[in-house]
């Protein structure tokens, strides 16, 4: 209407009826000067003409308020609308729990130990996670219940427990990366037995006794050896509306040492513990000497700050110089190389679904003339294939991927390690008192202050132990590893008269050696599928990764934890060897072993035992 307006105040204009006259203050054009019947002809289809036309409009949304949820009177428009409005009332609780639960940590936070680093999150310098959710092998979620999770390996999990879902929702409120442990309980739960059993008997849903868990923790850690468990991640999560499940993609990504169990079952509807990351001894014994420099040198410009000359090796009047102080120094580097080098080493995993077959479910909807008979038969049909989808994603390999472009956006390594072990010290300077004393970071003192950024360092560390074992020997245990797994290999294909393969994800942890022997068969195997340059994987595809060929051409990159890895996933091969008889270690010693070199030990004594029976099963030549 403003152009029609105009154009009639034009035309007004000319008409000479008001005196108004319409002077253009631009060049003209010929489209100005056109005869005046175009223009009626224009004024005339700008009124009439381009009225808003009715039919475009979108009519109303009729919703019935009556219709039951997953009811026949329920439309998929009223399912959208109710779905969304239980989407905004998820968020607004989960938001306030959060925001409600960091209030409180924020209350309880020590001045002395405030530190800019969020307390939920790990950055560098930082070893321990307070607070943090966990499960255990006892709450019945599949691949997690029958034995403790490594790192290195990952999964597709449906959660279907109310109690599950809401730890899960309460996680994923905050921002990423979404952290939760796992813990292996022995034995097996009294309430999961009898959920289950009720279960199927009943459509009820398992109720997780967090009571018994909890004792079960607390038992744990009375134990000399303490009590390990492995730091999860979320790398992607589907929301389903019609049955409130939730799938996730999880990633095992560190061992941890569980400290304590940070919440109460009466006021907390699933476990908290609060934990402290292990690196393996190795791994610590390589930023050792570091750490030993590096508080000489804060505790040197420590005193010439505050004009005071303290003995750096007088334990009782300077704490930061006792050697369990520079032992947490270690882990604090260890845990930081770790966090620089995770994107590279955990390709994190989507959920992607499978190719959809026709959905007949819409035909299956009962209708008033049908039988009751056939009303149950139909229904019958609808719940089978409403179970399907839980199976709708793409499983996954259960071994972790290497991100080949991630490596060159790795930080440097020497700055990342000063960073941490600046953080470290200046950290441990602010959360001591005038009176602490060596008690401060014994294993038998507890720190009941959920703020704090420290946990007791065990005081069994052997990292300053004249006995600690070199890289060197790593690295030859490894190699006598890869032969028995080669010469393991041989055999199950001389039995089996077919070529046995071996996960890709495996081959690329195999070390660049010039003195590998001439029939070894891995090295001809990892070669090809560098040299195809094809993806790896089944549903999840990505680049093959030779991690040492990447690592030859950049510093960034211990091979040391390419063998720290191996050292996890290998057993992976022999979970499914012991039906041979062979004894070997249950996944919860492997993961209670503090060194690489013991675990490769065990894992090479292992295959060497099941090639002895190997041998025993071939037929001999006459």
């Amino acid at each position: 209407m403003k152009r029609s307006l105009c154009l009639l105040a034009f035309l007004h204009g000319d008409n000479g009826a008001s005196g108004f006259v319409y002077k253009p203050n631009f060049k003209s054009t010929s489209r100005l000067h056109r005869p005046l019947s175009e223009l009626y002809d224009s004024l005339f289809d700008d009124i009439f003409e381009n009225e808003p036309k009715k039919e475009n409009i979108e009519p109303p949304k009729n919703y019935n308020e009556d219709a039951a949820p997953f009811s026949e009177l329920e439309s998929d428009q009223d399912r959208a609308r109710r779905m969304e409005m239980v989407r905004v009332l998820q968020k607004v609780y989960y938001n306030e729990a959060s925001s409600s639960a960091s209030l409180s940590s924020a209350m309880t936070t020590s001045s002395s130990v405030q530190s800019n680093s969020d307390p939920y999150t790990l950055s560098y310098g930082h070893t321990t996670l307070r607070n943090l959710p966990t499960i255990t092998s006892h709450d019945g979620i599949q691949t997690a219940d029958s034995a403790a999770i490594l790192p290195g390996y990952q999964f597709v999990w449906n959660i279907h427990n109310p109690q599950h879902c809401h730890m899960f929702h309460s996680i994923l409120s905050g921002p990423a990366p979404w952290y939760f442990a796992h813990v292996f309980l022995p034995g097996s739960s009294s309430s999961a037995t009898t959920s289950s059993a009720a279960s199927e008997s009943s459509d009820e849903t398992p109720t997780i006794d967090i009571t018994e868990s909890y004792n079960d923790i607390q038992y744990e850690l009375k134990s000399s050896q303490g009590l390990y468990g492995t730091l999860l991640r979320i790398t992607d999560r589907r929301f389903h509306d019609e049955d409130g499940r939730i799938v996730l993609a999880v990633q095992a990504i560190e061992k941890i040492r569980i400290h304590n169990v940070s919440s109460k079952p009466v006021t907390s509807p699933y476990l908290c513990t609060d934990v402290q990351l292990s690196p393996d001894d190795e791994l610590m014994r390589m930023y050792f000497d570091k750490a030993l420099m590096s508080r000489s040198s804060f505790l040197s410009s420590h005193d010439a700050n505050s004009g005071e000359n303290v003995d750096e090796n007088d334990d009782n009047n300077n704490p930061l110089s006792n050697p369990l102080a520079v032992s947490g120094a270690a882990r604090a580097a260890a845990v930081a190389d770790s966090l620089r080098c995770r994107q590279f080493e955990c390709l994190p995993i989507f959920l992607e679904e499978k190719p959809k077959r026709p959905n007949n479910i819409d035909a299956l909807e009962a209708k008033p003339s049908d039988s009751n008979a056939t009303k149950k038969v139909k229904d019958a049909i609808r719940k089978q294939e409403q179970a399907k989808k839980a199976d709708a994603y793409m499983s996954v390999v259960q071994l972790m991927n290497y991100d080949k472009f991630a490596f060159g956006s790795l930080n440097d390594a020497e700055s990342v390690t000063t960073q941490s072990l600046e953080t470290y010290w200046k950290n441990l300077a602010r959360a001591q008192t005038p009176s602490a004393d060596e008690e401060d970071f014994s294993s038998e003192t507890e720190n009941s202050s959920s703020s704090s950024l420290f946990l007791p360092e065990p005081s069994s560390s052997s990292i300053m132990s004249s006995s600690s074992t070199s890289v060197e020997a790593v690295q030859m245990m490894e190699y006598h590893l890869w032969r028995s797994l080669d010469n393991m290999l041989r055999l199950l294909s001389m039995i089996s008269s077919a070529t046995v393969p071996l996960p890709s994800q495996l081959m690329g942890l195999l070390p660049k050696r010039n003195d590998w022997p001439k029939d070894f068969l891995l090295e001809g195997a990892a070669s090809s599928l560098v040299n195809s340059g094809g993806d790896i994987g089944t549903s999840f595809k990505s680049p093959f990764v030779r991690v040492d060929e990447i690592g030859e051409i950049s510093s960034k990159y211990a091979s040391l934890r390419r063998v720290h890895r191996l050292s996890f996933v290998i057993w992976m091969l022999l979970d499914g060897l012991s039906i041979t008889g062979t004894d070997f270690p249950s996944r919860s010693d492997v993961l209670k072993m503090s060194s690489i070199l013991v675990r490769l030990e065990a894992a090479k004594q292992t295959i060497d035992g099941v090639n002895d029976i190997l041998k025993q099963l071939i037929p001999k030549k006459d």
